[in-house]
C-alpha cells in the first residue's frame, strides 16, 4: 500500500486487489480507496500476474505515474 495526494487535495492509497487475470490465474489489480474508506474502492485497468508483482510495481511506481492512474480510475468510476 502507497498513500498519495490528488489534485483535489484528498489523500488515498493505493493498494493491490487480488483478482484473477489471463487464463484464470490469481493475480491483482491495481486499485485506490480514499484513506480510512476501503468500501469506495476505484480500480484501473491495470493487471498484475501476482500479488508480489503488483506490491513490487505499487512501491517502485513514480508519484507522478500513480496519480496519473487515479485520476483515470476516478474518471472512469465517475468519482469527482
Amino acid at each position: 500500500m502507497r498513500t498519495i495526494t490528488d489534485d483535489h487535495g484528498r489523500t488515498w492509497e493505493a493498494v493491490a486487489i487480488p483478482t484473477k487475470v489471463a487464463h484464470l490465474r490469481d493475480g491483482a489489480q491495481l486499485g485506490f480507496h480514499p484513506a480510512g474508506d476501503a468500501a469506495a474502492t476505484v480500480t484501473a485497468p491495470i493487471d498484475f500476474n501476482s500479488m508480489d508483482a503488483a506490491a513490487f510495481a505499487i512501491r517502485t511506481m513514480s508519484e507522478k505515474e500513480l496519480r496519473r492512474r487515479l485520476e483515470l480510475a476516478k474518471t472512469a468510476a465517475g468519482v469527482p
